[in-house]
């Protein structure tokens, strides 16, 4: 008899990580919960896609611990934590696996397999590193996981490595590189790019592509600097401020007007038609500042079959190939807009054999298929 599956995410928005849940949960829906533990779009989509799903919420004391949080803010977040785990239990007894999806989860679901004796398995997105978490959160969550999970998935293998440096134990861990389902950028026409470039009202300009959540370490200001060396380039930003991130987008806002690049930089926001906006574009860039565990949207650009170029660092090189020409220095505009221009100065055929390279990696080592293999493969460790 197949194990029942408890999914469990900290965030009802939609991110990375949330996108993976998506084709996990959808994949393993006839025996597979997900809870949520704060609302969000990500609820009404798991529904759409016929995912049993329900909302914990927790208290924002807990939720909101940020992620340099110091020892004060761990104390005061413990009492939420603790309460939440046990009202997780109610639920989580009437399944086999629990199934965290990210940091904050991990560590309430971890909790709550204590209470009930149930084995956890953690999908790890993050590196942990001092780049990204305080050596308090790194040190708390895998002492955790050391002692109280069964199995731990990485996306990546920078983040494996990052897990084992911080003390995490090695026999108990695996990649499962986060899939993308090819066939939704297969399935956009000529037709609808070229109609999506004319609303967009570029014209004839060349146009680059940045997507992802609009926050400092994702680097839009980069790729905006980056434009004042390109004076004929257009720039399609896709995405929005989460998290009390605002103050950022309106700094990226004033940083353009202030270099006179109003008309060059279009604000996309939130968007559903990330494959078509992906294959309208003429390149994608990624410019991450701080190491990227992923980078979910350089396989997506992979797939869009549209030259990709990325931060070298994280998890770049182990995505595009370590001897990948373009990759730039991270946080270095002027790095990226020699990158850019070598791009364009790229003949057809040039062009189209880096495309049909990068799409067949992807579709050999990232694919969804692939995932879900390695995801059932460690659901087997667990008796």
């Amino acid at each position: 008899m197949q194990k029942t599956i408890l999914f469990i995410s900290h965030t009802g928005q939609i991110g990375g990580a949330e996108v993976v849940l998506l084709s996990m949960a959808q994949h393993y829906r006839d025996r597979c919960h997900v809870i949520l533990l704060a609302d969000g779009p990500l609820r009404q989509k798991l529904s759409d896609c016929g995912v049993s799903v329900d909302v914990i919420a927790g208290r924002d004391s807990m939720l909101k611990v940020s992620r340099q949080g110091g020892r004060l803010e761990v104390i005061r977040a413990a009492p939420a934590a603790l309460a939440l785990a046990w009202r997780l239990a109610r639920v989580a007894r009437h399944y086999d696996i629990l199934f965290p999806n990210s940091q904050k989860a991990a560590v309430i679901t971890m909790l709550t397999g204590a209470i009930l004796r149930k084995p956890v398995v953690w999908y790890l997105h993050d590196i942990l590193s001092s780049a990204h978490f305080s050596a308090l959160q790194r040190r708390l969550v895998v002492t955790l996981a050391n002692h109280m999970a069964s199995w731990i998935l990485t996306n990546s293998q920078v983040s494996r490595d990052a897990f084992i440096a911080c003390g995490g134990k090695a026999n108990h861990i695996s990649v499962a590189p986060c899939g993308v389902d090819a066939a939704p950028f297969d399935m956009i026409s000529d037709k609808e790019i070229n109609a999506a470039k004319q609303a967009l009202g570029v014209g004839n300009h060349p146009l680059v592509g940045l997507f992802g959540r609009i926050t400092p370490w994702k680097g839009q200001h980069v790729l905006i600097e980056a434009l004042t060396r390109l004076p004929d380039v257009h720039a399609l930003i896709v995405g929005d401020a989460l998290f009390g991130e605002d103050a950022y987008r309106q700094e990226l806002q004033t940083l353009v007007a202030t270099h006179g690049l109003t008309d060059r930089v279009h604000w996309l926001g939130f968007r559903q038609d990330i494959p078509l906006l992906m294959r309208t574009v003429d390149m994608i860039v990624h410019c991450s500042t701080a190491p990227e565990p992923y980078g979910l949207v350089i396989v997506e650009g992979m797939l869009a079959c549209r030259p990709v170029i990325a931060a070298d660092g994280g998890a770049s090189r182990e995505l595009l190939g370590e001897d990948y020409p373009y990759l730039a220095a991270p946080g270095d505009s002027e790095a990226l807009a020699k990158k850019i221009a070598t791009l364009q100065s790229l003949n057809t055929e040039e062009r189209e054999s880096l495309v049909a390279a990068n799409s067949k990696r992807a579709r050999a080592l990232f694919s969804k298929e692939r995932m879900l293999t390695d995801i059932d493969q460690a659901l087997q460790h667990i008796g």
